[in-house]
């Protein structure tokens, strides 16, 4: 802002000041809320000082609401998420306060929208639930039909995140309908229809159906919307993706580098995107130097909001369980609290990066050594804790009182068992190996301990993990597959179960093990 511009505001702002000394406390936070309106979402330092002004001063718990709920939408458009949830729990306890259904289902309905961005799905649905229990009780009209337009939505999204797009796309069109029937040119909002517009394509490009996904993006683009230009950024990053799946590389590419040159794009979590989409096309299109300038540039963005993320989702769980809302409030309003909570934050992001690179570190060291297992034809599983003398001896007996000779066919039947892929019948039982190798529970057992150093379970375990780790080096599709599938294929009944087992053989995480295989495929 030019100097002469800057004075210009503050003496406005004392000139406002000094008209408010006569007024009465609620007088003065209304005459406030008029010069609020016009400040800009993203200014959050003169709306934050406005704000706390209107707060001190209201007794309106439905004016206290609004001015909350604008703390925490200026925060969010600044990136600031820990702080926007803060505000957001606070709203939430002004519009319990007020109790009109309306403001309860915003309320709500915001909190929900603030655990989607975390990615937080289970904590958002409950409130999305109630956010849409509050609309049903609004009489009929524009503002009942908008809110249920925006649960569509924030439905649609939820179900985007666990990957249900047909239920997603059957929420976002449904969102439409409700937008379409909004009456007064009022509260029709150019914004939200787009954004249902967008979305339904964004879907369809999930479903593979390209040509529904270009016909509802690019009826989205039509649209103008000077005050949301974030949106259209969104749109052409995924008509791209459309491109790069025709294999119209070079069009994907030109598409993407005009959202990346465009002066008011500063979107980070879609610039990641756009860098992987980037390096991608480029790979295709033969273009080494551009494939690897722009995989390190989404590898280092990524890497940073990451971390960001995860200290706002502390901070989300925090706000919940604590009520530190009270807190964010009070800090605000005393420079000396507030320094001191900065200070505080700082501290710990900087303990939690500092954690955080060491435990990535030490999965990666976890990762590198599976690979090396792997290759080598050596144990699989990590080494577990010594059994105790007295165990070892009763095995050691146990085991010595086989025949020699059932002993070494039972192990040829493993064996054959083993290259067989036997391991993979979720339905395995010690009983029924014993049966095809024919012999008894017992003996079976017994050599299991003996000579593959597990009990039964534990042995099967080990084989299935091991195997969809070799698939999944192996056959690069294998990264791109669900958890679900993956457990399904080794041999696992559940997700939990797959997940529970394969950090327990491994140290790592599946979704860890994926990420290393996709940073080591990235980098050839």
């Amino acid at each position: 802002m030019p100097a002469n511009k800057y004075i210009f505001t503050i003496v406005l702002m004392l000139l406002g000041i000094s008209f408010l000394v006569a007024q009465t406390p609620q007088q003065k936070a209304d005459s406030a809320e008029t010069v609020l309106v016009g400040i800009p979402a993203r200014d959050t330092a003169h709306l934050l000082a406005t704000a706390n002004f209107i707060l001190e001063n209201s007794s309106n718990s439905r004016q206290r609401f609004e001015i909350l709920e604008r703390i925490s939408v200026g925060y969010f458009h600044v990136n600031d998420i820990n702080k926007s949830i803060a505000y957001a729990f606070k709203a939430k306890d002004a519009a319990e306060e007020f109790g009109d259904a309306e403001t309860l289902a915003q309320a709500y309905g915001s909190i929900a929208n603030l655990y989607f961005q975390l990615d937080l799905t289970d904590k958002a649905r409950p409130y999305l639930a109630t956010a849409i229990k509050h609309i049903e009780n609004m009489p009929s009209g524009d503002n009942k039909y908008k809110l249920k337009a925006l649960s569509f939505l924030e439905m649609g999204n939820l179900d985007f995140n666990a990957k249900d797009y047909k239920r997603a796309n059957d929420n976002y069109k449904k969102a439409l309908s409700q937008f379409g029937s909004i009456k007064s040119v009022k509260n029709k909002s150019t914004y939200h229809y787009r954004r249902a517009l967008y979305n339904i394509g964004n879907s369809y490009h999930f479903l593979q159906q390209a040509d529904s996904a270009e016909t509802y993006l690019n009826h989205a683009l039509l649209l103008k919307d000077p005050k949301n230009p974030e949106l259209k950024f969104y749109i052409e990053t995924t008509l791209a993706e459309v491109y790069r799946g025709r294999r119209e590389y070079k069009r994907a590419v030109d598409t993407l580098q005009s959202v990346l040159k465009a002066r008011d794009f500063d979107a980070e979590p879609l610039k990641i995107e756009i860098y992987l989409n980037l390096s991608r096309n480029y790979k295709a299109l033969g273009d080494a130097a551009n494939y690897a300038l722009y995989n390190e540039k989404h590898l280092a963005l990524r890497d940073t909001l990451q971390s960001r993320e995860r200290e706002a989702i502390n901070t989300a769980i925090d706000v919940e369980k604590k009520s530190l809302s009270e807190s964010v409030q009070r800090s605000d309003q005393k420079n000396t609290w507030l320094t001191i909570a900065i200070l505080g934050i700082l501290f710990i992001s900087g303990g939690i990066i500092v954690y955080l690179n060491r435990a990535k570190k030490k999965e990666r060291a976890l990762y590198l050594n599976l690979i090396e297992r792997l290759q080598s034809q050596s144990s699989f599983a990590l080494p577990q804790p010594e059994e105790s003398e007295q165990e070892i001896e009763t095995d050691i007996q146990t085991a010595y009182t086989i025949p020699p000779a059932v002993e070494a066919e039972i192990l040829e039947g493993l064996q054959n068992f083993e290259e067989d892929e036997g391991y993979r019948n979720p339905a395995l039982t010690v009983s029924m190996l014993a049966v095809s190798l024919k012999t008894n529970p017992a003996y079976l057992s017994a050599v299991i301990k003996a000579h593959k150093d597990n009990n039964f379970n534990a042995y099967i375990n080990e084989l299935r993990i091991k195997y969809i780790c070799r698939k999944i080096h192996e056959q690069r599709e294998y990264a791109n597959y669900k958890i679900s599938y993956l457990a399904e294929d080794c041999g696992f009944t559940s997700h939990s179960a797959f997940s529970t087992v394969f950090k327990k053989v491994t140290g790592i995480s599946p979704s860890v093990f994926l990420r290393e295989e996709e940073k080591l495929n990235m980098t050839g």
